[in-house]
């Protein structure tokens, strides 16, 4: 029921950005967490400007090819993440706008090898640039950290409580790419 709840905000939560005119972007995604190492990946992002210097983002991506995922399966990390955006535009002749914010999100992280580590609600700040290819387009990059810790997993069907040894999906990471705006 939780996961159902976080996922029909998020979808109105992008369903009102989109409709808002402002843009929607894909990336290419690096995170390096702090317990399964290094992950690449890809994602999604769709940006409003609420105001002149204040924004709106919604953003999803899926992370995977961790350097310390043992498993066959292969671990997966989907967070869905929304947040508040400050943009500092560097004048009008400059095509270059620098950004900072943060947000909330949740983290979907499926099944592999038998062992379900729990969703769990995560936090991010991230500051970036954005460079602008005329009216239409720009190319973006940022630094997110992430902070995310997972507690609890199901094994064979039966509930695990890690206690002490949690598993931090926590650090920082680089997305970069490209924003359609429209």
């Amino acid at each position: 029921m939780k996961k159902l709840l976080v996922m029909l905000m998020a979808l109105g939560l992008v369903a009102t950005v989109a409709t808002a005119g402002s843009g929607v972007g894909v990336f290419g995604s690096y995170l390096d967490a702090k317990d399964p190492g290094p992950g690449f990946g890809g994602g999604i992002k769709f940006k409003t400007d609420l105001v002149d210097y204040l924004g709106v983002e919604a953003r999803a991506s899926c992370i995977t090819q961790f350097d310390e995922d043992d498993s066959d399966d292969g671990v997966y990390l989907i967070p869905l993440e929304a947040g508040l955006v400050f943009n500092l535009p560097l004048g009008d002749d400059a095509p270059i706008t620098l950004y900072g914010g943060g947000g909330i999100g949740y983290a979907i992280i499926p099944e592999a090898d038998d062992i379900d580590l729990d969703d769990s609600f995560c936090f991010y700040g991230v500051a970036g640039a954005e460079f602008g290819l005329g009216e239409s387009a720009s190319l973006f990059a940022e630094a997110q950290y992430r902070v995310l810790e997972v507690d609890g997993a199901e094994v064979d069907g039966e509930d695990v409580d890690l206690g002490d040894e949690e598993v931090e999906f926590s650090g920082i990471g680089i997305n970069a790419g490209l924003l359609f705006r429209f």
